[in-house]
Formats: structure tokens, C-alpha cells, sequence
């Protein structure tokens, strides 16, 4: 990589870490200029650092368009587990957009996607049946997503992952907070918050606490 894209992209990245994303995002356009081949692996890795500076400004159309350059380039070279990576960004994506419909879609089609070239893929498949779980509750049916969610936990546990797991317990345990179910809510909370503490993971387990809470305040 030149000299001059590398201290740009390091420019960005000290950017990034202080929160100012406006200075990060002409650091990594100035870069992607001067490489200016998108083709090449270094023009997508900084393409996929902008798509993250632009989600962190809520600036969903510039991540989208990332997005969508990277998942062409993806298919254009035949590298399955990145067009897997960029599908489910995508479906993510569009929720924070709010076109539901849309991302229900796209959640549907990484689905298919990651049955038909990664069926071992347990973690991958339980994130995707997670995040169409969380689409059907948007779209205000949570039947649907309850048939999501048990599909999500079934991968989740066959992979053996506890951070994983975790991650799908905290999605049942909102899943039953939006129904009030609130002694099932906690319980799935209180599980994931030690599996997250089991795989130290501290973060996380704040932030189930935080949640824990929550259920207390509304109970």
C-alpha cells in the first residue's frame, strides 16, 4: 500500500476513535481516490471502513451504496463468504432506514443465501434468523418472529458458541419485553448475561443489565 493511503487511512481510523467522523470520512475518500482501483482488495477494505463512518453518522444512503459496491465486486470474484458479510449489512441497513418490507426481503434472500452455500455455518445462519425475527416484530407480527427466533436459537446452540448464544438469548429476551412478557423477558436475559459474562464479555453484559433493569422498572 502507498505511503501516503496508509497515513490517510491512519489519519481516518484516529479520527474515527475521537468520534469525528466528518474528518475521518475525507481521509478515507482522499485514500479510495488516490488507490482508485475498486477492484483491488486495499480500494474495498477502506470502502468497508467508509460504509462503517457513514453508518456511524446515521448517513444510511452513503452506507448503503458502500454496501452495494462491495457486494458487486463480491459476486464479480466469486467470494461467497464476503457476499454473505455484505447481504446481511445490507438487510441491516435498510431496517435502520425503516423500509421494513424491503429489509424482510433481503433478510430472506441471505437466508436462502447462506443455506445454499453454508449450512454449517451455525452462527451465521442464527444471526440472520435473528435479524428476521426482529424484522416480523417491526412489522408487527411477532408469530412470525417467534418462528424466526426458535429457528435462530436452534443454529445458535448446534454451534456451540457462547457469544453467539448469548446474542440470540438477548434477542428472545427482547422479543418477549415488546409482548410484556415480562418474567420470560428476564429469564432470557438473565441467561444471555452469563453466557456473556462465562465468554467475558463485559460490554455486553452491562448492557444486559441494563436491560434486566428495565424489566424491573416496568414489572
Amino acid at each position: 500500500m502507498d505511503k501516503e493511503v496508509h497515513q490517510l487511512i491512519e489519519i481516518a481510523e484516529i479520527a474515527m476513535q475521537a468520534n469525528d467522523y466528518a474528518h475521518a470520512e475525507k481521509k478515507y475518500i482522499d485514500a479510495l481516490y488516490l488507490l482508485d482501483d475498486p477492484n483491488s482488495e486495499e480500494y474495498q477494505k477502506v470502502v468497508n471502513k467508509l460504509a462503517k463512518c457513514y453508518a456511524a453518522q446515521e448517513n444510511f444512503a452513503g452506507t448503503k451504496e458502500c454496501l452495494e459496491e462491495l457486494l458487486f465486486y463480491a459476486k464479480k470474484n466469486k467470494d461467497l463468504e464476503k457476499e454473505a458479510e455484505y447481504l446481511h449489512a445490507l438487510a441491516l441497513n435498510t431496517r435502520s432506514m425503516e423500509e421494513y418490507d424491503l429489509a424482510s426481503l433481503m433478510c430472506e434472500e441471505e437466508i436462502t443465501f447462506r443455506l445454499t452455500h453454508f449450512p454449517d455455518d451455525y452462527c451465521g445462519l442464527a444471526r440472520s434468523y435473528h435479524e428476521a425475527a426482529m424484522l416480523s416484530l417491526l412489522q408487527r407480527n411477532p408469530m412470525k418472529g417467534k418462528v424466526y427466533l426458535d429457528k435462530a436459537k436452534h443454529h445458535a446452540d448446534k454451534s456451540g458458541d457462547e457469544v453467539c448464544q448469548a446474542g440470540i438469548m438477548r434477542g428472545l429476551g427482547d422479543y418477549h419485553f415488546t409482548l410484556n412478557d415480562l418474567e420470560r423477558a428476564q429469564e432470557s436475559y438473565r441467561e444471555s448475561y452469563a453466557l456473556y459474562m462465562k465468554s467475558k464479555n463485559e460490554e455486553a453484559a452491562a448492557e444486559l443489565l441494563a436491560r434486566m433493569k428495565r424489566v424491573e422498572d416496568r414489572g
